[in-house]
């Protein structure tokens, strides 16, 4: 698993982004806070975390327009000095801001982050040999879930000893080590951002190019079926399964489970599974890690079940169990995406893949509240998790969905073996 540190690029990536990605989770800690502490209450909170959230869709959508024409370092460069700067801003007077330049401050740190994330996915193949890239995943698994535990409690601590700008301030910090980094990685030439002729460049504006490139992105999707199906079941796992169990957790956790307490145990338990999932899924060698992914997506039926008809002891195993299933998920489906798709397309399928399981989330939100206004919580996580047993299996049925590979069906009759 830690092989892929022997490279000296991806060594610096790894590095660097390790200690970036604890300043993104301390980020939505700091920016609940501001947002309050600017006297906004719930709605104004409300609506500026879905300005953020729409911010970053529209990033995603750009880096699936445009992503692939400039070097993948480049971009999470330029990215970085957009987040940073306006993380900065917000740091010299996070209460007394304008509101406007707040909002607008927001906006331009979530669309840089939406540009950032293909980038940073699509750019491990330029960096690491194809038999490293597992590994290269696993970590950066690791460091990203070991992010997610450490930054809020970073954050909540530097909060209530010194208030919300030392904190942000800490976030720039993380921004400048990421850019300190990322200077220094020599980016393979191979299947760079590709070269237009005159006439293709003459064919239309930016924004011709750039639906050309969209385009482009989901004929290379439509083109491997694996690749579709399984976009297509993580939007319906996350959108009405994941996103209802994220809702309803809090209000479980008040009615039956012990409170907030329970509540922060469950999503604790949860990052202790994937992290535990990291380490696991670098170690995975299978022929069949379609098969053994969607394994993992099964796992989500227990978590969300659980918040139903389990007491909170059972809920935590569950939460964990699904915090390394998911996990194991993520590793193999990145890998195999990175090993499938061609370089010159791949920050755009990645683009593509977050919009598609991640980007219908705020909608599964809203609909969660309804239905659970009209059947109950509970008969919703009841139904929430059986749609995760008809949604999950969907990748199995359509060609190179066991192997995640669109290699010819040859290859995927041999026999399967796996090992850990």
């Amino acid at each position: 698993m830690f092989l892929p540190l022997k490279h000296r690029d991806f060594a610096f990536l790894w590095t660097g982004q390790s200690l970036s990605s604890i300043g993104n989770a301390m980020f939505p800690i700091i920016l609940a806070m501001v947002v309050l502490d600017r006297d906004a209450g719930a709605t104004g909170l409300g609506v500026v975390l879905a300005v953020q959230g729409i911010a970053l869709a529209v990033g995603t959508v750009l880096a699936a327009s445009i992503g692939d024409r400039w070097r993948r370092t480049r971009v999470m460069i330029g990215a970085d000095v957009v987040r940073a700067v306006g993380v900065a801003a917000i740091a010299i007077a996070p209460v007394h801001l304008n509101t406007a330049v707040f909002m607008v401050l927001v906006i331009a740190i979530g669309i840089a982050e939406g540009l950032f994330l293909p980038a940073y996915s699509a750019v491990p193949p330029r960096l690491l040999p194809e038999e490293a890239l597992q590994g290269g995943n696993a970590l950066s698994a690791l460091s990203q879930y070991v992010s997610m535990v450490a930054g809020p409690t970073l954050a909540g601590l530097v909060i209530a000893g010194v208030g919300p700008g030392p904190a942000l301030w800490i976030d720039v910090g993380t921004f400048a080590a990421s850019l300190a980094t990322l200077v220094f990685i020599k980016e393979t030439d191979a299947a760079d951002a590709r070269d237009e002729s005159p006439d293709e460049e003459e064919a239309g504006g930016i924004v011709r190019r750039g639906l050309r490139d969209f385009n482009e992105g989901i004929r290379e999707i439509r083109s491997r079926p694996w690749v579709g199906a399984s976009i297509g079941m993580a939007t319906v796992v996350m959108t009405f399964c994941v996103a209802p169990a994220f809702l309803a957790a809090p209000i479980v956790a008040e009615k039956s489970l012990g409170g907030s307490a329970a509540y922060g145990g469950a999503f604790a338990a949860l990052g202790v599974g994937s992290i535990i999932g990291s380490i696991v899924g670098g170690k995975i060698r299978t022929r069949r890690p379609g098969t053994v992914a969607v394994c993992g997506i099964f796992t989500i039926f227990g978590s969300v079940g659980s918040l139903a008809v389990l007491p909170l002891a059972g809920v935590l195993i569950c939460w964990a169990i699904a915090g390394v299933g998911v996990t194991v998920f993520s590793i193999l489906w990145m890998t195999a995406l990175q090993q499938d798709v061609p370089d010159r397309v791949l920050g755009r399928v990645m683009a593509l893949d977050w919009l598609g399981s991640q980007g219908l989330m705020p909608l599964g939100y809203a609909a969660a509240g309804v239905v659970a206004a009209s059947i109950g919580t509970r008969d919703m996580l009841i139904v929430s998790a059986f749609i995760v047993l008809v949604a999950a299996p969907l990748p199995l049925l359509v060609r190179g969905g066991s192997t995640f590979s669109s290699r010819p069906a040859a290859v995927e009759n041999e026999p399967a073996e796996t090992t850990v």
